[in-house]
């Protein structure tokens, strides 16, 4: 039997296939690994380190492809509740499930986990003491505002009759699948490695369900032109909440690919702005900045001379690689030194994107001055880069873990799988150094 609206089989199977096709991608991404050589260096083998692929850590890292797609579905189900409470502002279950929408989109853009040490803007915060009063006491009233509209008009006294309507409205199934993955969703057991790609992913089922039901329940626009403006105008604010929400999360994390290496002492980010740097400096009191990338070549940043100027406000020591040292050869053990120094500690280590320089030196750190095996070494660069590490860092790791760490070297079974990797591919920086070297004992002769 069809509803008013004209609901048959054919027309409720379609969410059902939506949402089965939203898994596809989630599963295929913890199965398919991935086979692609290096443009730069591509006779130098590279093989996975991790149970995952590294591009299932690259979807899962905060911000990235899972959560955009959460906000942006979050923004487009609080609009569309939203236009059936402007429709018919009569009907208690649409203003609840406006409530609930609006829940549904703060918790995308606030979602964890977030770095240690640092809280955020979600709902746990009510919960945690050494959030401020204020912020804790905001979002408590918020959540009772919600709970308040939620129960009035939903009248949960009555749920024969709200489980009929939802029923004959087509969007049960919807509702009770939204309701179960957003329960999963703030359930810790659920987390595994790769660490919040699956939360991640049921959380952009559950509100995809969510949304689904809301597209199920809004009322049809008028045909024309004047329907066709009222879509564009839903369309335009959607985008506008999501712009919001976008904010909203990256407020919570001051500066891009900011992870904690070792607590208290060693910390690592994307090229941070002053803005960003003026945040985290609150929560982690830096008293060393190591900036991994060559800033006296036409590539530098144009935030570094914010960041020289933060750290000197701040009196905040600064290393950086110097124009006499194209190679790096000095600078690394050098910045490891630095690093390994207690007087230094909080340590921020950064390059600009923090994907290839940055983590090839906690590699380096772990390796030479933590005793890691090299392998536990590749594991957390897959986890944090979201891709193999380049061909160049199988060179790097050849050419440096002996120098830095030798007896360590000697035994890793790793890096003899390293050197096989690389037979029969020159390291040019080698050549380089070679060249450097007969330069300099030609000028002494």
């Amino acid at each position: 039997m069809s509803d008013p609206r004209g609901t048959s089989p054919r027309r409720g199977a379609w969410p059902w296939v939506l949402l089965a096709l939203t898994v596809l991608p989630a599963v295929w991404f913890v199965t398919i690994f991935e086979h692609d050589a290096d443009p730069e260096f591509p006779r130098v083998a590279r093989r996975t380190y991790n149970a995952f692929p590294p591009a299932a850590y690259r979807l899962a890292d905060a911000g990235d492809t899972i959560d955009c797609v959460a906000l942006y579905v979050a923004s487009a189900a609080l609009v569309l509740a939203a236009w059936s409470c402007l429709r018919d502002p009569r009907r208690g279950p649409r203003w609840a499930a406006l409530a609930l929408s609006a829940v549904g989109f703060w918790h995308a853009a606030t979602p964890g986990p977030l770095i240690n040490g640092w809280h955020g803007l979600g709902w746990r915060t009510m919960f945690d003491p050494a959030v401020p009063s204020s912020q804790r006491l905001t979002l408590a009233a918020c959540a009772l505002v919600a709970a308040a509209v939620v129960v009035l008009g939903t009248r949960p006294w009555n749920v024969r009759a709200l489980l009929a309507d939802a029923r004959a409205r087509g969007v049960l199934g919807l509702l009770a699948v939204a309701a179960v993955l957003m329960v999963v969703r703030q359930l810790p057991t659920i987390d595994r490695e790769p660490f919040g790609y699956w939360p991640r992913w049921v959380y952009v089922w559950g509100i995809l369900a969510w949304a689904l039901a809301m597209l199920r329940l809004a009322p049809p626009a008028a045909p024309g032109r004047r329907g066709a403006a009222v879509v564009a105008a839903l369309i335009a604010v959607s985008l506008g909440l999501d712009f919001f929400g976008r904010g909203v999360f990256w407020y919570q994390r001051p500066i891009a690919r900011l992870r904690e290496i070792v607590p208290g002492r060693l910390y690592l980010c994307a090229m941070p702005t002053y803005a960003g740097l003026e945040l985290a400096q609150e929560r982690y009191h830096f008293k060393t900045i190591i900036n991994l990338f060559p800033e006296f070549t036409p590539e530098g940043s144009p935030h570094w001379p914010d960041e020289q100027r933060f750290a000197r406000e701040h009196g905040i020591a600064v290393y950086t690689q110097p124009a006499d040292d194209p190679t790096g050869m000095q600078t690394i053990p050098d910045t490891l030194d630095v690093a390994d120094d207690p007087a230094n500690w909080p340590v921020l280590v950064h390059c600009h994107a923090s994907m290839d320089r940055s983590p090839s030196w906690v590699g380096m750190y772990r390796f030479a001055k933590m005793g890691w095996p090299l392998d536990e070494v590749i594991r957390e660069t897959e986890r944090h880069r979201g891709s193999r590490p380049k061909a160049s860092v199988t060179l790097l790791y050849n050419r440096m873990l002996p120098r830095l760490a030798p007896e360590h070297a000697a035994t890793d079974p790793t890096l003899r799988e390293f050197r096989e990797f690389a037979a029969g591919t020159p390291d040019p920086m080698e050549a380089l150094l070679a060249r450097l070297r007969a330069k300099e004992e030609s000028a002494r002769r």
